[in-house]
């Protein structure tokens, strides 16, 4: 499963030095929108990270997606989640691991 991270070139490069090999440079709302409508049916994609204000801009059909998605996570980055970490990786492995 591939780590893929949207964003400018100032949010991906820190990933990248980290060692993500898949970034895709997202400038705008479109350009967030077409990526994450393709990497949502990519089933070699498991985590999508992205800055949260890219959340945003997207089409309420989107977004009613990516929550309902089981995979791959989108995980956005930057100020208040809805879900934090614990509960992201509750919903990916289906199993509360700190109880």
């Amino acid at each position: 499963m591939d780590i893929v991270v949207l964003g400018d070139e100032s949010f991906i490069i820190g990933f990248k030095l980290a060692g993500i090999k898949r970034s895709i440079l997202s400038l705008s709302s479109e350009d967030y929108e077409y990526n994450l409508k393709h990497l949502l049916n990519d089933p070699e994609v498991g985590i999508i990270v992205l800055p949260y204000a890219a959340l945003k801009g997207l089409s309420l059909s989107l977004k009613n997606k990516i929550e309902k998605a089981i995979r791959p996570i989108v995980f956005p980055i930057g100020e208040k989640r809805d879900l934090d970490i614990k509960d992201q990786i509750i919903k990916l492995i289906g199993v509360d691991l700190w109880k």
